[in-house]
């Protein structure tokens, strides 16, 4: 990345307490300075102006329910960097597309070829998301593994962040359950 000087945007940041118009220097990936006018700190080191008046300058945005394990999870599967970083959100998890089998192509094929940070809500169903759900008898009591699911969870915590119950599905019919 290289360095630039975002200016004249409205600087929203809650944990540092930032709420005005304002300049944010960035150098080597990382915030350097925060203030009212950077111009001439940012012209004499030849970084890059990028006018940002009228537009929000906000910290990296999270989407905490995102389905982005694409090909997989069929019609529901968008693009992770499309979600995420290219519409301003550093982090998606994806809700469900992933089961204790599937995770590491979730790993391989979408969070680790991703710029977007990407974790997951591992579904409780041993096919996950597949295919959007199309197939309802894939997703009945018999068709999970709690201990399978647990121990996937606990060997990925830097990639799941819970579990996803497919409330929604055919799961929830009352005849899947008898």
């Amino acid at each position: 990345m290289q360095d630039l000087l975002l200016q004249r945007g409205h600087v929203i940041g809650l944990a540092s307490g930032h709420d005005a118009v304002a300049d944010i220097l960035v150098r080597d990936g990382r915030i350097a300075a925060i203030g009212k006018d950077l111009a001439g700190t940012a012209a004499a080191a030849g970084v890059e102006v990028v006018d940002c008046r009228g537009k929000l300058v906000l910290p990296g945005l999270i989407d905490t329910h995102g389905h982005v394990y694409q090909y997989v999870t069929g019609r529901f599967g968008m693009n992770a960097c499309m979600c995420g970083v290219h519409s301003g959100v550093t982090t998606v998890v994806d809700q469900g597309g992933a089961s204790c089998m599937t995770l590491p192509g979730l790993r391989h094929h979408v969070a680790g070829a991703s710029q977007t940070r990407v974790l997951a809500f591992l579904s409780a169903y041993l096919v996950g998301g597949l295919e959007g759900h199309c197939y309802p008898e894939l997703y009945r009591p018999d068709c999970l593994d709690v201990g399978a699911t647990v121990k996937s969870a606990r060997a990925n915590r830097d990639l799941v962040r819970g579990l996803k119950a497919h409330a929604g599905s055919a799961a929830s019919r009352a005849e899947s359950w008898t």
